[in-house]
């Protein structure tokens, strides 16, 4: 998968955007005959199993007269998202354009009657937003040919070519020619699709528009971005345009009593990971029934736009941390400057910038524009920050450099805080390795883990090396799952320090993990440290790891 950097150059500039999950689901919002679904809202059809005439009769009732479309671009401008991407079409079949393929489309199977794409393509252009669509390309649930309905069409895979050629190119070749410059089409679920099935789609965006981005959930690794799992956050730094894809609260399409919001630090704090490691943050909203954006949705956008625009600097057309992870918070780059967003300030408000080997002009407070004492300790550079505000969702520091950014790779412990030990930063040998794991908690609402597993020998080992600034004292927890009985036994070692670890049976499932404090660790310091963890003697496997943690003893 490999885009031209001239057509991806405006998407890993933009950094933030707004998905929406608009459609007939938004009518039912969660309720289907006088039961609540919990979960995912857009698939309501599908848990249901509701036949296609009856869930046509939502388009019956469907009037969104509430929708305008300058409002909802306005307020996605004032969170400083860069671009918005909507469902033209879901799983559901329903199209929310003016379609000429198919009738049942929101002008004329609604008495709504408007094309809403139309309406936000003008406002976005008038905005200086771009625009892209989300269009379902494998399921299609009102369709004999569409992949996922099998109450009523269980033969669908047989018919699927018919719908490929009668429905979905054509529907996608009227969202490539009606609604002028598209900046990208975001597919999604590719199921069973061929190779050359996904290669005719990119084709046919190519054909039609050929700046227009593909998703990588066209399938079979033809896409020109990379689209992670439903939300899921990066373990590192990752190569080439992609984003990273969250909604504000359980559900993507609207669920009138799903009430579990992130807050807005979370959301902040997600887009400053994401970008931290290269990404943009594609943050979903789900209108209602009559087109309106949830007030809770409102309200965070409100605020984290407040922060971007003070901030906007260090995020559009950033590149990523050139730190190893900082307990503090995260780091943003452009030639000449660092951008540290504190999203935990240490108690002493001394901000330590690890392994900085390149000369420093000034450090600098970006919302107030305050310059900031500064001082050296080796090459950890020393800023002391102000009196955090009340109310604050992060302080963003601008460091201004001289000469080649120059960092030491090696992980430094911050003094004061909890520091996190991850998989992806953990050298491993012997059966020892790394592993990732996905599952639902609720319908739809996806987890992601990545763990160390497969250590069952005293030779397979997984090991982390990180510095210290002074001698310390830390409290060690290991978080990690396991199905064996308990009394499998580690052994955790730095120098001549050691800790023994008696592995609790914690379930059969990796979700099912389990924090387990298993001492206290002297480290002598300044120093670089070696922590060494394995089995003591072959067995089962010891766990399947995620973190490890080093607290602060006192």
């Amino acid at each position: 998968m490999e885009a031209a950097p001239s057509r991806t150059a405006w998407f890993t500039e933009a950094k933030f955007g707004m998905f929406i999950h608009w459609g007939l689901y938004a009518q039912a919002a969660g309720l289907w005959q006088g039961r609540r679904y919990f979960g995912i809202g857009e698939w309501l059809m599908h848990r249901a199993q509701v036949p296609v005439a009856e869930y046509e009769t939502l388009a019956a009732q469907f009037n969104p007269r509430g929708f305008e479309a300058r409002e909802w671009v306005a307020i996605a401008k004032a969170a400083g998202m860069k671009y918005i991407v909507i469902t033209a079409k879901h799983h559901d079949g329903f199209a929310m354009f003016h379609s000429q393929a198919s009738p049942y489309n929101i002008v004329e199977a609604t008495p709504f009657g408007r094309d809403p794409l139309r309406e936000l393509a003008d406002a976005c252009a008038e905005a200086g937003l771009r625009l892209g669509f989300y269009y379902s390309q494998w399921q299609d649930w009102h369709e004999p040919g569409g992949a996922g309905n099998a109450w009523e069409f269980p033969n669908s895979a047989e018919h699927f070519a018919e719908y490929f050629e009668t429905k979905c190119k054509p529907q996608v070749g009227e969202l490539l020619t009606n609604y002028g410059p598209i900046g990208l089409i975001w597919f999604d679920t590719p199921g069973a699709m061929t190779r050359e099935q996904s290669l005719e789609l990119v084709d046919l965006v190519r054909s039609r528009q050929p700046d227009c981005l593909v998703s990588s959930r066209v399938g079979n690794d033809v896409g020109d971005f990379l689209d992670l799992g439903d939300h899921e956050l990066p373990a590192e730094v990752i190569e080439g345009p992609w984003e990273a894809l969250f909604t504000h609260n359980d559900s993507w399409g609207y669920v009138q009593f799903d009430q579990n919001w992130r807050s807005t630090r979370e959301l902040l704090g997600i887009l400053l990971r994401v970008n931290g490691k290269g990404g943009n943050f594609l943050l979903n909203v789900g209108p209602t029934g009559e087109g309106r954006l949830p007030e809770a949705s409102v309200r965070a956008l409100q605020r984290i736009g407040s922060w971007v625009h003070a901030n906007q600097e260090a995020i559009y057309g950033s590149t990523p941390s050139p730190f190893p992870e900082l307990a503090w918070g995260e780091c943003t780059a452009k030639p000449g400057a660092l951008y540290l967003h504190v999203l935990t300030p240490p108690d002493d408000r001394i901000l330590r910038v690890p392994g900085l080997a390149s000369g420093v002009r000034e450090a600098r407070l970006m919302d107030a524009g305050t310059e900031l004492p500064f001082a050296w300790e080796g090459d950890d550079l020393l800023i002391t920050l102000p009196e955090p505000s009340r109310g604050s969702l992060a302080s963003t520091v601008r460091v201004s450099c001289e000469g080649e950014l120059d960092v030491d790779p090696t992980r430094t412990l911050m003094p004061g805080l909890a520091n996190t030990l991850a998989p992806a930063e953990a050298n491993v040998c012997g059966q020892t390795r790394r592993g990732k794991h996905s599952w639902m908690e609720e319908f739809g609402d996806w987890k992601h883990l990545r763990t160390l597993e497969g250590w069952q020998e005293p030779c397979d080992a997984a090991e982390w090396t990180f510095r210290t600034v002074a001698p310390t004292e830390v409290r060690v927890t290991l978080t990690y799952s396991r199905s064996g009985p308990a009394g499998r036994v580690g052994e955790m070692c730095v120098a001549d320090e050691v800790l023994w670890i008696e592995a609790q049976n914690t379930g059969t499932e990796p979700r099912h993990r389990f924090s387990h404090t298993v001492g206290v660790l002297r480290l002598n310091g300044p120093g670089v440290h070696i922590l060494h963890l394995a089995p003591t003697e072959p067995g089962d496997e010891l766990f399947r790891l995620d973190a490890v943690t080093l607290e602060p003893f006192a």
